[in-house]
Formats: C-alpha cells, sequence, structure tokens
C-alpha cells in the first residue's frame, strides 16, 4: 500500500480523517493524496411554481415540475480563502511528519471526481469521512460518500465524523 486517497470536504470529520490517514501512511511508509472537489453551481430558471430545482433536476419526475431550462452557465462555486488557508496548513503538517503529500483540486461532481483521482494515482486506498445524515438528506442530496462506495474499484475506510 503506497498510495492513500484522502478526500477533503471541511465536514467535522474531516480531522479524524486526516489524522487516521496520516497514521497509516506513516505505518505503512506510503504517500497522501489529499482531493479537495470544487463543485460545480449551475443556475436554473424557476420552474411554474417560482421555485427552480437547481441542482436537483432529478427530483423533477417526483414533483411533478417540468423540468426547468437550463441556462447552460456552470461555474465552479467560489474557493474560500479560508478553506484554500486549511488544505494549505494540513499539508504542511503531513509532509512535518515525513510523508509525501500532494494536492489535487479538481471541479466537478464530488463523487465522480474522488473516483477520477483515485484512479489517476493508482490509489491503494481511499481515506473519507461520514457525516450520519439522515435519509431524507442523502435522498435530497445525494452522498459523495455513498456514490464513492457505491462505484469505487478500490478500498474504501470510512471514518465517522464525532457525535454531537
Amino acid at each position: 500500500m503506497k498510495r492513500i486517497l484522502v478526500p477533503i470536504d471541511f465536514s467535522d470529520a474531516t480531522p479524524l480523517v486526516i489524522d487516521l490517514a496520516r497514521q497509516l501512511a506513516k505505518g505503512l511508509d506510503a504517500e497522501i493524496h489529499l482531493v479537495h472537489v470544487r463543485e460545480l453551481s449551475v443556475v436554473a430558471a424557476p420552474g411554474t411554481l417560482g421555485y427552480g430545482l437547481a441542482g436537483m433536476p432529478e427530483l423533477a419526475p417526483v414533483s411533478g415540475v417540468p423540468v426547468p431550462v437550463f441556462d447552460a452557465m456552470a461555474d465552479p462555486v467560489p474557493e474560500d480563502q479560508e478553506q484554500k488557508s486549511k488544505l494549505a496548513q494540513w499539508q504542511r503538517e503531513i509532509a512535518q511528519a515525513g510523508i509525501k503529500v500532494t494536492l489535487h483540486e479538481p471541479t466537478g461532481a464530488v463523487a465522480e471526481e474522488i473516483l477520477n483521482q483515485g484512479d489517476a494515482i493508482n490509489a491503494d486506498l481511499i481515506v473519507m469521512g461520514t457525516h450520519g445524515h439522515d435519509a431524507m438528506y442523502n435522498l435530497l442530496v445525494g452522498s459523495a460518500t455513498k456514490g464513492v462506495l457505491k462505484h469505487s474499484t478500490r478500498p474504501v475506510l470510512l471514518v465517522p465524523a464525532p457525535r454531537a
């Protein structure tokens, strides 16, 4: 095991995920590849009920609302300087532990980009957090973790978020 892919989403689980990945990398003499996916924001015209289905066109058949015409503009969500700073800090801390670390920042659908990065670096393991969202959240929004688990051909180690 030489390459560990660690998706970063700034959730409560992220520090635990990074700590566990660091311990594994140190013990296995592996390198860490941090990946933070910048999601695309899609602008949609309002539906007939006055509400757009931006980001959730798959709900249109269920809701009975006609699918709005999309404005073909998909822009990355603006970068947050605090998040950029935190990514750099985690990268420094991992490097100071004597572990080779690389940061990847692709733009696109989260689960798909995580899997693409896994393929690109030929990851031996994906270490990622779970959020403990309820079923309704996962139905409406989906889960990157669920998408990675469902489609990954690589082992995935899940780290639960701390309980509130």
